[in-house]
């Protein structure tokens, strides 16, 4: 039987456009776990895409066999906002071009609401609890007046994710190993950690204890976290386990990988016990979890083009040159360069291409390390 395709109609920004978001459902409604899959939401990031495209024909086999206990809710690309957002030859896909926004920020943080709605009978029981945090995060969504495309479409997804069991928001860098964000409430279920094992992550970086930022991934694992929080007496657990998963880099789109990945995913569908079936042998963990306040971050202080002497998924030494910055005029040869050193012993995970202009403030690389680091600013004052 085919797979059903859904639609979201987003409102029409401009006469004449319409645009819409495409979903699917695999498994029963309602079914526990229930798990949602992105990808895409920087819509010019595609290997997410790419592995969802193999997992799919699987999804469905699975479910014509009557193997799916849960629910799976998959996005393939969940931003045609971005995905028009063509520019001569280049396509756009991080910043909405009408408001500047990162597609990845200002998603909806719900936990006010939601305390407002259902705090006061929050109690003792767990299974309740849950319950009821779910139920008042889906009315809070349904009662938005969205104006226009963009808050239609962050409203209307979550409306999907909000009451998942596990969200994986599927990204990827610009020339990077495969790596992880997600929390250390996540992180502590051991639902995440068997992820990045499935997945071969080479780093997984954790916030403490609950990300902050407005971010997808963030925004349902925080809920839970900030609940917790705010009535230390109730038994609120970590209801949703939400993770970025970075899938190596952009130009890595291709049926190898997309397959292999799709195997990884199937796997750790099969140990959540979302799919019925004998969970394989835990692959070996790469890495282990990193705090985000021990990531060094790369920002470049003057202007030239780059060249890295390390690729992403190396181990290096705190004082290693990581890249130079090299400045075309100057004709004396090692003096054109500056070279940037680790501040921390770790993973380098994210980088720059080499031959891309720098410029002061960017963000060249990221090396992921186990010690807190200084707090430090780019040239310009911005973190990313």
């Amino acid at each position: 039987m085919p797979a059903k395709i859904n639609t979201i109609a987003l409102p029409s920004m401009t006469p004449g456009s319409h645009r819409q978001v495409q979903w699917l459902r695999f498994g029963k409604a309602g079914a526990r776990p229930k798990v949602y899959l992105q990808a895409a939401i920087h819509a010019n990031e595609m290997p997410g895409t790419m592995a969802l495209h193999h997992l799919m024909p699987q999804l469905l086999a699975a479910e014509e066999q009557g193997l799916i206990d849960g629910e799976i809710i998959v996005v393939p690309t969940v931003n045609p906002i971005g995905q028009a957002q063509l520019v001569g030859n280049s396509h756009a896909g991080r910043y909405n071009l009408l408001s500047y926004e990162n597609f990845n920020r200002n998603w909806l943080a719900l936990s006010d609401t939601v305390a407002e709605r259902v705090g006061a009978s929050l109690g003792s029981d767990a299974d309740t609890n849950v319950k009821r945090i779910r139920k008042a995060a889906r009315q809070a969504l349904s009662e938005m007046q969205p104006v226009n495309e963009l808050q239609t479409l962050r409203v209307e997804v979550m409306k999907l994710s909000i009451d998942a069991d596990y969200v994986l928001d599927l990204h990827c860098d610009i020339h990077a190993a495969l790596h992880l964000f997600t929390s250390q409430c996540d992180w502590a279920n051991g639902a995440i950690r068997e992820l990045a094992a499935d997945l071969g992550a080479k780093a997984s970086l954790c916030n403490e204890p609950f990300a902050t930022s407005l971010t997808f991934s963030g925004v349902h694992s925080s809920l839970w976290g900030r609940l917790r929080e705010r009535y230390s007496q109730a038994a609120i657990p970590q209801a949703c386990m939400s993770v970025t998963v970075e899938m190596r880099s952009q130009f890595d789109v291709s049926d190898a990988l997309g397959a292999s990945d799709a195997k990884n995913l199937m796997r750790w569908l099969v140990r959540r016990g979302v799919i019925k079936g004998r969970a394989q042998r835990l692959p070996p963990l790469l890495s282990p979890p990193m705090p985000m306040s021990g990531m060094d971050v790369g920002y470049s202080q003057g202007t030239g083009f780059l060249v890295f002497h390390e690729k992403p998924g190396a181990l290096v030494k705190k004082g290693q040159a990581i890249c130079d910055v090299i400045d075309p005029a100057n004709p004396h040869g090692p003096q054109a360069r500056t070279s940037y050193l680790s501040q921390t012993d770790g993973v380098l995970f994210s980088c720059r291409l080499d031959g891309y202009l720098s410029w002061p403030g960017q963000v060249m690389y990221r090396i992921a390390g186990s010690e807190p680091l200084p707090h430090r600013l780019g040239a310009s004052g911005l973190d990313d």
